[in-house]
């Protein structure tokens, strides 16, 4: 024992003379056992004033950095000094809390392949078997037990404020025959709190959204969605009305009185999870909130082409998903709002920086649909290009950003249209009402969609995606009222498609509006393999080479560096039970660099309050409009457009965007740099130009630094 004692202040005499700009602080040696194991000790380090510690056994690890502590798992003491253990759900216990890492693994020829989620000391006795000290972190080698014989490497890096936590997959081994590694959770617990406190956590659920610790929840499941949306290659889809957004920013975060986390996934965002919960939930007392790497997937295998369950077996993937799994935390200090979350992720984007000089209205006009008649299917025709360029001069008086969208205008109309601009129906006036809008400065773009055929389309089977099952991928429409189905095709042909279209387009003085590239992730199994990764890559690169504007739907992050403007913008959070409210949070990323632009207002209008959503949320009114009345519609596959006559909707569209103007034009190019909850509905952004935009969704006038803010409105406050 006194020669233990010895060696150790041996070391930390050592360690103290280093004079090289790091400095380490209570540092044992950590010594092998004879097995080549690690015993476990606290190895400490000291940068830029912030100092790390970590077990280097569970790798729990703390960071002390201006009077604060964050611990990566803190299991709570209570008053009396005891550790609250007292409670478990399944295999969930208290290592969870205070484990680096969990795993989930099953057993691949089990007959019932039940998975199973631990953490990394409840796997192995000695999980990590080679700890290496780096003057800016760590490297430690975890391996499982025997018989489940998973390894890998976690590298840890720390700069003061920010840690990176990765998981190259060149470390990963799978030495046993039969078990294989499903899912990653890295430092689960990073941040979490106990119990009801004060604090809120934020979640990338459409717009964004805030879960508030203060109040109890009456939620009984977790938040979990999967980054970019369900991979169609492998899961069978499931599509309704009022379908839940899906998350599109790989990015979560802590907020509490004296600090917080902002945590994104900088690496394997398309394998990842975004996971929160609150104490209440099961009989787990802590709020958390972290992100789940996907290294397999369960699926359902059916053995013929007919898609019938009893022909069918549930599998997983056997080849595992190749990526390298990268974590970063953000340290923040007190008083950390979220719009500071948002700017510590819009700093790690490529964003593609556009001039917005006014405020926008962007008018979307269904040209032609078709429908089955007693000899055959007819086109219905709901709006001339005449027509379209008389209303664009109407609102060009009241409004000068405006732009159109035309769909439908292919030759069948919109319910049989390929994938594709072309054939068009009448290209002579297209190509004259493109030159005229041009002539008055109103931009003109052709809405297509690229990824799914309509199922009435006739494209060779050779040219539709199928998926891991050799099933074809077949998606029902998501809008109240449709029965409409679509099929997927293949990237190579989504790509043939576009820039088809776009060599066509020459003349036509317009760009292109395109659905689901970008937003869509999927892989590929069949004859044509790809992974989600490599479909991202391929996207970017894609919208990236096309020389026209392109507006893209509710795409996900990685499309920001290469679109011109953002339309289908969810100005909503999906109303989970867990969440509190919906923030603007994607809003905060893009505002005053890509203009956006609202889903189309008369499908779903709710009034002054959407107004007032549209103005909180710096975004643009856009509507779906026709000449003729919608009743036209009845028995299309647009018969779930219930109310489009411009001439009904004429006061309504000047209406709103006169509300939305009146505001917006104060902070037209700005960032919000702060948002504030003044009072009971009532919502403070203020703008980089100094600008604060007020709005009141509550029933009582307000007062707000001297001005008056009428119930139900909002003004901006210089």
């Amino acid at each position: 024992m006194r020669k233990k004692l010895i060696f150790l202040l041996l070391c930390i005499v050592v360690a103290c003379s280093v004079t090289l700009g790091v400095v380490f602080a209570d540092d044992p040696a950590v010594n092998p056992d004879e097995e080549g194991g690690v015993a476990a000790e606290i190895y400490t380090l000291d940068v830029g004033g912030a100092k790390l510690s970590v077990n280097t056994q569970n790798l729990n690890m703390s960071v002390t950095k201006g009077g604060r502590t964050w611990y990566s798992g803190n299991r709570h003491v209570s008053e009396s000094g005891e550790i609250d253990d007292g409670w478990e759900i399944d295999s969930f216990n208290g290592a969870m809390v205070t484990d680096g890492l969990t795993i989930t693994y099953r057993n691949a020829n089990s007959l019932n392949k039940i998975p199973r989620t631990a953490a990394i000391t409840e796997l192995a006795d000695e999980p990590v078997r080679d700890f290496k000290k780096r003057d800016d972190g760590f490297d430690a080698k975890i391996r499982l037990a025997g018989n489940i014989g998973i390894s890998f490497t976690l590298q840890v890096r720390f700069d003061g404020n920010v840690i990176k936590a990765t998981i190259p997959d060149s470390s990963i081994v799978e030495s046993s025959p039969d078990m294989r590694l499903e899912q990653i959770s890295l430092f689960p617990y990073f941040d979490s709190s106990f119990n009801q406190t004060e604090g809120q956590i934020f979640i990338p659920d459409g717009s964004g959204a805030l879960i508030d610790l203060s109040i109890r929840s009456n939620a009984t499941k977790d938040y979990s969605q999967r980054i970019y949306g369900d991979d169609y290659g492998l899961t069978t889809p499931s599509a309704r009305a009022n379908q839940p957004k899906r998350a599109t920013m790989p990015v979560i975060a802590t907020m509490y009185p004296d600090g917080g986390t902002v945590v994104t996934v900088t690496g394997g965002a398309e394998y990842a999870k975004a996971n929160a919960s609150v104490s209440g939930i099961g009989q787990d007392p802590y709020n958390r909130a972290n992100f789940t790497f996907i290294y397999r997937e369960p699926y359902t295998r059916y053995y013929d082409d007919s898609g019938d369950p009893a022909k069918s077996s549930y599998e997983l993937q056997a080849d595992r998903n190749v990526f390298d799994a990268q974590v970063t935390y953000t340290l923040m200090d007190e008083g950390v709002n979220i719009a500071d979350v948002a700017k510590v992720y819009r700093d790690m984007l490529d964003i593609n920086q556009k001039d917005i000089s006014t405020v926008g209205l962007r008018l979307q006009f269904l040209m032609a649909e078709n429908k089955e008649s007693m000899f055959g299917r007819q086109t219905v025709k709901m709006t001339t290009p005449e027509y379209v360029l008389n209303v664009a001069k109407e609102v060009s008086y009241y409004c000068d950003g405006l732009s159109v969208s035309l769909t439908g205008y292919q030759r069948n109309g919109l319910g049989g249209a390929d994938p594709s601009v072309f054939p068009m129906a009448g290209k002579s006036s297209y190509r004259k009402l493109g030159e005229d809008l041009n002539n008055m400065d109103v931009p003109m773009s052709f809405a297509v969609d690229y990824v799914r055929l309509h199922d009435m389309a006739s494209v060779s089977n050779s040219r539709l995606l199928q998926n891991i099952s050799e099933q074809f991928v077949t998606l029902a429409d998501t809008r109240a009222g449709s029965g409409v189905t679509f099929r997927l095709i293949k990237p190579s042909y989504t790509e043939q498609l576009l820039r088809s279209d776009v060599n066509k387009l020459s003349g036509f003085y317009a760009g292109i509006d395109a659905a689901n590239i970008g937003a869509m992730l999927f892989s590929g199994y069949k004859s044509e393999v790809f992974s989600r990764s490599d479909l991202i890559a391929d996207s970017v690169r894609l919208i990236g080479d096309v020389q026209l504007p392109v507006a893209l739907s509710n795409p996900n992050d990685y499309m920001f560096g290469v679109i011109d403007s953002y339309i289908d913008t969810p100005i909503e959070y999906s109303s989970y039970l867990i969440e509190t409210e919906s923030v603007p949070f994607l809003q905060m990323v893009l505002g005053g660099s890509i203009p956006m632009y609202s889903e189309a207002l008369n499908l779903d209008y709710t009034g002054q309050t959407l107004v007032l959503k549209l103005i909180d949320s710096n975004v643009y009114p856009s509507f779906i409009l026709t000449d003729e009345d919608p009743i036209e519609l009845y028995g299309t596959d647009s018969q779930c457009i219930f109310t489009s006559s411009f001439g009904v909707w004429n006061y309504k569209v000047r209406d709103t965007y006169e509300q939305v103007s009146n505001v917006l034009r104060e902070v037209v190019g700005q960032q919000i740099v702060r948002r504030d909850k003044v009072a009971d509905n009532v919502y403070v952004n203020t703008y980089s130009n100094g600008v604060k935009t007020v709005v009141n969704y509550s029933a009582n006038p307000i007062t707000y630094q001297g001005a008056l803010i009428e119930a139900m409105s909002a003004a901006a406050v210089r």
